[in-house]
């Protein structure tokens, strides 16, 4: 019983200690290797998710295409676009962790037709706890 409780007690001490960044990095770059691009679907497809540590930030790339692939039509729907895409990452519970240790989130929709960039949006902790805490 003792041996147990030890070697329980080394594998924990002893295991690599990842960081959360380390992690953050990982889960992007694995992300992008198994599943992007991803299927079109409401004329977008994620293209990749990138994560550059030095300012701890999770880059998601997107495509627009068919009908959503309108610079007139993503300027009138810029206000709808940052609130869906703030709620989305307030209720996505996969990145509760990263956004408890302050971490942030940009989002960039490029163009399937001439891979221009239509709309970008970033959000700092402030943005979305705020929204996610009101009173505080």
């Amino acid at each position: 019983m003792a041996v147990t409780g030890m070697m329980a007690m080394l594998a924990f001490t002893s295991c690599h200690h990842e960081t959360l960044e380390d992690r953050a990095e990982k889960e992007a770059y694995d992300y992008t290797k198994r599943y992007c691009p991803t299927p079109i679907k409401d004329f977008q497809h994620t293209d990749s998710v990138t994560f550059t540590r030095q300012n701890r930030t999770f880059n998601y790339y997107y495509v627009l295409s068919g009908k959503a692939d309108q610079t007139q039509l993503i300027d009138k729907l810029r206000p709808k676009l940052r609130a869906a895409l703030l709620d989305e990452l307030i209720d996505n519970t996969g990145s509760q962790v990263y956004k408890e240790a302050g971490f942030c989130f940009h989002y960039i929709f490029r163009s399937a037709k001439t891979g221009k960039i239509l709309y970008e949006e970033s959000f700092t902790p402030k943005d979305y706890r705020t929204k996610m805490h009101p009173t505080d």
